[in-house]
C-alpha cells in the first residue's frame, strides 16, 4: 500500500517490514501514528500517518486500509481527508495542546505570536491541497496553511528553523509567517518536527506556472522580444532573492546564522566534491549511453568529451576565498516552483534544501551563488520543458540569456549594500564562480533525470553543452 501513496518517498526500495513506533489520540476518532519502515537495502525511515478509525465504507480518501484491532476488522482512512479532523487539529493549535502518546511520548501543538485570533472556527472550511508529494498541506480559509510532514527525522526541520529566524529575527516580509508547529517528543530522544503552521499568502500561483503559462501564449520564435514584462518581474524576483540573502546574513549574534569567512579550505572542499560529481555523472552517462536516443546521446558525448575542461574549471571557486567572501545559510533548493507571485511581489517557500543531499550538508553555510545558480537553471528548464525542441534553438536561448541577466541584475543590486561580502566584487570572478555552481546544479539534474525522468535528460545535458561552449569562447 505505501508505495502507491504520492507522499511515500522510498518507492524505489523494497519494503522488508513495517512496525508501529508510537501513536497518540487526536480527539475521539483520529490518531497520529508514527511507523518505522525497514527495507531490504538501505536505512530505515519513519513516516507520520494520521488516521481516522471506524469510518463507513463510502468515505473517500487518498489512503484506505483495514486494520485488525483485537481480532475485529476496522476501516481507517487518512485523517487529513476528513474536514472535521482538520478543524480539530486547528483547535489543538488554538489551545496550545500537549498530548501524551501510548509509549510515553508527547505531541505538542506549538503556537507563535503570528498565530491569528480565530473567530467561529466551525465556519472555517479546510481544504486539502493535492499538488504536494513529500508532504500534505491543508488550507484553512484565507488564514492559515498547515503542512503535515510525512517522512520525518529527529530534530528541528530546516523549514522550521529558517522560517522562525526569518519571521521573528530578520522580520523578512517575503516568506509565509511561521504561526506554529507540531512537535513529537519521545519518552527518550530528540524532538521531531511533524508539521508546520504558516500564515496563508494570497497569490497568483507559483513562478514555474507563471513562466510556463507566459511562454505557451506566445509565438515561440518571438518569445524573447515579447517578454519585457516578464524580464522586469524576474529582476524583481532577483531583488527579493538578494534581500533574502541579506536577511539570512543578519544574524551576527546567532551561531546558527552568523556569516562566516569563506576559506580556502571551503573552496577546495567544494572543488573536490564537484570534480567527484563530474566523474560520477560521466560514469553514469557512459553506462547508459547505448540506450539513449540519438539526439540525447549527442549531447551526452559532448559532456563526456568536455569533462577535462569542466574539471579544470571547478578551481574557479577559489576566487570566493581570495576576495574574502562569506558563507551563510541559504535556501538550498531554489527554483521557480519555490516562489509565489503576489500583488506585493514574490514570496519564497520551502527551506528544506535538496532532498537528495544529507541533512548535515543541507544545514551547512554555503555560498549564496548556489541559490542564484539554482534559479538560473530553473529558467533554462522552464523554456526547454515548455517549448518544442525546434523552437528553443535560437529564440529560446535568447530568452534564457535575457531572463537570466534580468534576474542577476536585480539580485546584485539588492546585495550591493549587504554588511557582509556575499559576492566577489570583481565581475570576472563573479561570472567564473557562478559558472561553477551552475555546473554543479546541472550535474545534479543529469543524475536526477537519469533515475527519474529520462525523457527530460536532454535539458540539463544541453545546459552543460552551453557551459562548455562558454568555456571554449572564454579561453
Amino acid at each position: 500500500m505505501l508505495p502507491r501513496l504520492r507522499w511515500f518517498g522510498d518507492k524505489g526500495r523494497t519494503i522488508a517490514g513495517v512496525r508501529l513506533r508510537d501513536c497518540g489520540a487526536l480527539g475521539d476518532r483520529a490518531w497520529l501514528t508514527l511507523v518505522d519502515v525497514t527495507f531490504v537495502q538501505g536505512p530505515d525511515e519513519t513516516y507520520a500517518v494520521p488516521l481516522v478509525l471506524g469510518v463507513d465504507g463510502g468515505a473517500p480518501s487518498t489512503l484506505s486500509m483495514t486494520l485488525d484491532l483485537d481480532g475485529a476488522p476496522i476501516r481507517a482512512i487518512d485523517a487529513l481527508d476528513d474536514p472535521t479532523v482538520c478543524l480539530e487539529l486547528l483547535t489543538l493549535f488554538e489551545r496550545g495542546a500537549s498530548l501524551t502518546t501510548v509509549r510515553g511520548g508527547t505531541i505538542r501543538f506549538v503556537r507563535t505570536e503570528r498565530f491569528p485570533r480565530l473567530e467561529r472556527v466551525a465556519s472555517i472550511v479546510p481544504r486539502r491541497l493535492t499538488a504536494e508529494q513529500s508532504n500534505t498541506s491543508v488550507v484553512y480559509g484565507d488564514l492559515l496553511v498547515m503542512k503535515a510532514l510525512r517522512r520525518v527525522k529527529p530534530g528541528i526541520t530546516l523549514d522550521y528553523e529558517i522560517g522562525a529566524f526569518l519571521t521573528f529575527r530578520a522580520r523578512f516580509p517575503h516568506v509565509p509567517p511561521l504561526a506554529g508547529a507540531i512537535e513529537y517528543l519521545p519518552a527518550d530522544g530528540e524532538v521531531t518536527t511533524l508539521g508546520l503552521l504558516q500564515g496563508f499568502v494570497a497569490n497568483h500561483g507559483d513562478g514555474w506556472s507563471w513562466v510556463g503559462g507566459h511562454l505557451r501564449q506566445l509565438p515561440p520564435e518571438r518569445i524573447d522580444e515579447l517578454s519585457e514584462p516578464v524580464f522586469h518581474e524576474l529582476a524583481r524576483l532577483g531583488g527579493v532573492t538578494g534581500a533574502l540573502h541579506v536577511a539570512l546574513a543578519s544574524g551576527a549574534g546567532d551561531p546558527g546564522f552568523a556569516p562566516e569567512p569563506l576559506t580556502a579550505e571551503d573552496a577546495a572542499e567544494w572543488s573536490e566534491r564537484i570534480a567527484a560529481d563530474i566523474r560520477r555523472t560521466c560514469e553514469a552517462i557512459q553506462a547508459r549511453l547505448p540506450s539513449l536516443p540519438r539526439e540525447i546521446a549527442d549531447d551526452a558525448r559532448t559532456l563526456l568529451a568536455g569533462a577535462p575542461a569542466l574539471l579544470a574549471r571547478v578551481r574557479d571557486v577559489q576566487a570566493l576565498a581570495d576576495e574574502r567572501c562569506v558563507k551563510i545559510r541559504i535556501h538550498g533548493d531554489y527554483h521557480l516552483g519555490q516562489t509565489l507571485r503576489t500583488d506585493a511581489g514574490f514570496v519564497v517557500l520551502d527551506f528544506e534544501g535538496e532532498p537528495a543531499r544529507p541533512l548535515a550538508e543541507r544545514r551547512r553555510k554555503q555560498c549564496v551563488l548556489v541559490d542564484v545558480a539554482g534559479m538560473l537553471r530553473s529558467l533554462d528548464y522552464a523554456v526547454h520543458a515548455t517549448l518544442p525542441t525546434s523552437a528553443t534553438t535560437h529564440a529560446g536561448e535568447r530568452w534564457v540569456r535575457r531572463a537570466s541577466a534580468s534576474f542577476v541584475e536585480g539580485y546584485r543590486n539588492a546585495v550591493a549594500g549587504a554588511p557582509a561580502r556575499l559576492l566577489p566584487p570583481s565581475p570576472s570572478a563573479f561570472a567564473r564562480a557562478l559558472s561553477v555552481f551552475e555546473l554543479d546544479k546541472a550535474l545534479y539534474e543529469v543524475r536526477y533525470e537519469l533515475d527519474n525522468r529520462p525523457t527530460w535528460l536532454g535539458i540539463p545535458l544541453r545546459g552543460l553543452a552551453r557551459l562548455l561552449a562558454r568555456e571554449r569562447a572564454a579561453s
